[in-house]
């Protein structure tokens, strides 16, 4: 408490913790010290001449100054004497600093970094606690952190070549290869024979010739990575390029030994393990591949996805017994460690079922004694059993186990798991409120609860709530660094609040921390492809099949990024892939579905026509087969064909909505809308339940402007498939092209309450509270909907984020943004309109002029449902005179 009577000012110390201020606070606990000083002074005789006000400013100015700092250097507070020293910021980054070298001495690694961080908050310029900070980041696998902080060390210093070695290095692991190539230019300008950097440089021209299908490109940087190997066995980038072209050029017995003799130098690098299983499974050598996923599977215990590769493999080999028998076999009985066990579990679950790992722990459990790891971890058993009874739709027993071994528990770790466990079940039961004070509860107990903070953070970023929400997940990941499941969700907040870099690096650094697993890797692999970045979608994909080389999901996107590239003849190895790998009606449908877009990418139609043809001959995939050789007649223009083959195709399959709708879909084609219309009606009288029938006919209607008869059949379609999403998307745009704004928003609030990650729903809701009310609540509602919008590849999302930032006065980012919309979307007099304002406000009136310009014409043409358009047109052109 500061003292009221006493505030001191001096400039030459501090008392305390805290910034600088030059000010000293003398709290109540010393007062009873300078009262009775004071009071002797003032008691003294006093000379000729002597002022008492004078006098008492000298003391205040002099005397007391001289009191208090004999004081501060001795405080007597309640008997005892506290010596108050006063460390200087640069001592206690010191401090700091000797610390963490304390704690990396023990290999306590995580209170290093905490310490190193406490340095650099204390001196900032202390460049050893930088480097050390980075280096151990590094070397923890938080590389994206380790990358900003050697990039601060050389921005504060250009001429640390150090630094920027390892920045190129980083960057190039990391695929960014622009700034790998920046960093490794600035090395090798002043060192040119760093082999590090020129493993770099060499690695950056062999992915250019491969991209360029420069072949002596190719060639050259691959025989300067071989020189360089040659010279510096420990070179990992060299070597990594090396094993990458003796692939390439099927020299795989070379490839093996490459990775091999790299194994004997880091024997626990997962980018070699995981190479040498894909080679030794294109050698076709089962015992090494067997061996080698065993080693890996005690290597990396905690990898899930590591042990369903070693369960495919067996299940191809069909050698299930084999399996369970090995896996039993590395359950010790003396040890307390539960991950053997787990994996076994895991492994019954996946490829026996369920309910067999569920008798497994009900076997477990019922043992006496407990085996040694079941009675050190019981919680954790019992848990995982009743998770696998709710699981098999037991889930009020189950639930009640887990509420049994929470009641009258003592708070701890263990309890708190299954706390978070039973929230995570009372939300799957619809019981949201008891789940959210569960986890509130556990973050009561414990504050830095990982699991209870992800739930709770992924509430936040379902109400838009991304600024607390990215801060919960940012001490998340304080603890837990390496954790992709908290990253993953970062990158979810950073796209709702619009900053796409930010949610790419997250999703990035997900893959890196899941070592590549199937879910993250595709999730980034689909945002890349979205953003046209098909060659470092291709990089992600291959390096998770790696790890999982039967994966169905990597294989088809990995097929749909080399077509989208057009490059065939890799498109058709990933069709062969799958083909040979995995054997299941799934695989066998994209493998048809795959190789038709391959020759149609090709204009090979003679062999399209003749796949087609087997694909009608066989009874799983005839009507497919028919009905694609029809579209492609479709696509020749040949119109009265196809429709005279759709319509033997509708009497072959009466039972085929699909057919019948195909024929409906023709006559829409050849502009005879009113007998699609009835032949749609007809089908749907058959089967009231078809989707795709209620959606064309309400398309034809909107099309024609019929908004009311479209309404209709859209009602119908709903009292059919009740709270279809499909449906009511296609309900609000009706009613908005008709003019019921408020009925549309109300539709589209309802869906995007239902599900805040519907994009369709949150462009739509934003763009009608920004087009069409003008209270600064609906454009900040409007901003928190659409903000995820920034840097989306859809044109019409484009529009709303431009329109909207406009609005809030952003006109450089709304005029980026709507003239990418304008591209995409020529026909929409509103894009154009929206274009034109952003013009208009940034002075450019001609390029203003042109686009309201357009906006007429293309109401003109007919273009339908936009009932305020041509008013607002009328205004801005009043504006520019």
């Amino acid at each position: 408490m500061t003292c009221p009577v006493l505030r001191v000012q001096i400039c030459v110390f501090r008392v305390g913790p805290g910034r600088c201020s030059g000010h000293v606070h003398v709290n109540s606990s010393c007062r009873f010290l300078l009262l009775p000083l004071y009071a002797i002074w003032i008691s003294l005789p006093q000379p000729r001449g002597f002022h008492w006000a004078g006098w008492r400013a000298e003391f205040w100015r002099t005397g007391l100054k001289k009191i208090i700092l004999a004081i501060v250097a001795v405080l007597v507070v309640g008997g005892g004497i506290l010596l108050a020293t006063a460390d200087t910021k640069e001592q206690r980054a010191a401090k700091y600093l000797a610390s963490a070298n304390e704690f990396i001495a023990k290999g306590d690694e995580s209170r290093a970094l905490i310490e190193l961080r406490n340095a650099l908050q204390q001196n900032a310029d202390l460049q050893e606690a930088r480097w050390l900070f980075a280096d151990l980041l590094l070397k923890t696998g938080r590389r994206a952190d380790a990358f900003g902080q050697y990039r601060q060390i050389y921005l504060k210093n250009p001429e640390d070549l150090d630094a920027a070695r390892k920045l190129a290095l980083i960057a190039f692991d990391g695929m960014a290869w622009d700034q790998a190539r920046d960093y490794a230019e600035a090395v090798l300008e002043k060192h040119p024979d760093d082999p590090d950097v020129l493993a770099v440089k060499a690695g950056l021209d062999y992915r250019d010739g491969i991209s360029d299908r420069d072949d002596e490109k190719t060639a050259q940087a691959a025989e300067t990575e071989r020189t360089l190997l040659a010279a510096n066995p420990g070179l990992i980038q060299a070597r990594r390029i090396v094993i990458a072209d003796a692939i390439r050029t099927q020299e795989l017995d070379q490839a093996l030994k490459l990775v091999d003799d790299g194994l004997a130098l880091l024997p626990d690098d997962r980018d070699l393990n995981n190479t040498r299983l894909v080679v030794l499974e294109r050698l076709g050598r089962d015992a090494d591949l067997e061996q080698q996923l065993l080693e890996m599977v005690v290597r990396y215990p905690d990898d899930e996805a590591l042990g369903r590769t070693l369960v495919q493999f067996y299940v191809k080999e069909k050698r299930l017994d084999d399996a369970e028998r090995i896996l039993r076999s590395q359950i010790d009985p003396d040890s307390d460690s539960m991950d053997p066990r787990m994996v076994l579990l895991r492994f019954l679950a996946e490829v026996r079922s369920p309910a067999v790992m569920r008798d497994e722990l009900d076997k477990v459990l019922a043992e006496t004694p407990l085996p040694k790891d079941v009675a050190a971890h019981p919680v954790a058993f019992r848990a995982l059993k009743a998770q696998a009874d709710f699981n098999l739709g037991n889930r009020d027993p189950a639930m009640a186990e887990l509420e049994g071994l929470i009641k009258g528990a003592e708070p701890s770790q263990d309890i708190d798991r299954v706390k978070v466990q039973l929230a995570r079940m009372r939300l799957a039961t619809g019981n949201a409120v008891g789940a959210r004070a569960l986890v509130e509860e556990v973050l009561v107990h414990n504050p830095g609860q990982v699991e209870a903070m992800k739930m709770k953070a992924n509430w936040l970023i379902d109400e838009d709530k991304t600024e607390p929400a990215i801060a919960l997940l940012r001490d998340a990941l304080s603890d837990v660094p390496n954790d992709s499941q908290t990253l993953m969700l970062l990158s979810r907040a950073y796209q709702r609040e619009g900053r796409p870099e930010l949610m790419a690096d997250m999703l990035s650094r997900a893959v890196d921390a899941s070592n590549q697993a199937p879910f993250e890797s595709l999730t980034y692999a689909r945002w890349l492809f979205q953003q046209g970045q098909y060659q470092s979608t291709e990089t992600i994909l291959v390096n998770a099949l790696r790890r999982q080389p039967a994966d169905l999901d990597l294989l088809a996107m990995l097929a749909q990024t080399h077509i989208a590239m057009k490059d065939w003849a890799r498109a058709q190895q990933d069709v062969d892939a799958i083909e040979t790998r995995i054997d299941s009606d799934e695989a066998r449908a994209a493998v048809r579905d795959l190789r038709a877009q391959v020759l149609t990418g090709q204009g090979r139609n003679d062999e399209l026509s003749s796949l087609l043809d087997q694909m009608a001959n066989d009874p799983d995939s005839e009507l497919a087969a028919r009905m694609a050789m029809i579209r492609t007649t479709v696509r020749t223009g040949r119109l009265d064909q196809a429709l005279n083959e759709a319509k033997a195709l509708a009497a072959d399959k009466p039972d085929a909505p699909a057919a019948a709708l195909l024929v409906a879909q023709i006559q829409i084609a050849q502009g005879d809308t009113e007998a699609a219309g009835d032949a749609i009606k007809a089908t749907l009288a058959a089967h009231p339940d078809f989707l795709p029938g209620w959606m064309t006919l309400q398309g034809v209607q909107l099309r024609a402007g019929a908004f009311d008869e479209a309404l209709k059949t859209i009602d119908a379609g709903l009292a059919q498939l009740p709270e279809n999403r499909t449906l009511l998307l296609s309900k609000a745009f009706a009613l908005e092209k008709k003019g019921d704004i408020d009925g549309a928003i109300t539709i589209y609030e309802g869906i995007y309450a239902e599900n805040s990650d519907d994009l369709v729903a949150a462009n739509n809701l934003a763009s009608l509270l920004a087009s069409t009310r003008e209270d600064q609540e609906s454009l900040d509602r409007a901003w928190t909907v659409a903000r995820r919008l920034n840097g989306s590849p859809v044109p019409a999302f484009l529009d709303t984020y431009g329109w909207i930032s406009f609005r809030r006065g952003d006109t450089a980012g709304a005029l980026a943004a709507l003239q990418k919309a304008a591209q995409g979307l020529p026909d929409d007099p509103a894009v154009a309109y929206h274009l034109g304002r952003a013009y208009a406000a940034q002075n450019q009136h001609d390029q203003a002029v042109a686009e309201y310009d357009r906006a007429d014409a293309l109401l003109l043409k007919g273009a339908v449902g936009y009932p305020g358009l041509p008013q607002d047109l009328v205004r801005a052109r009043a504006q520019l005179n």
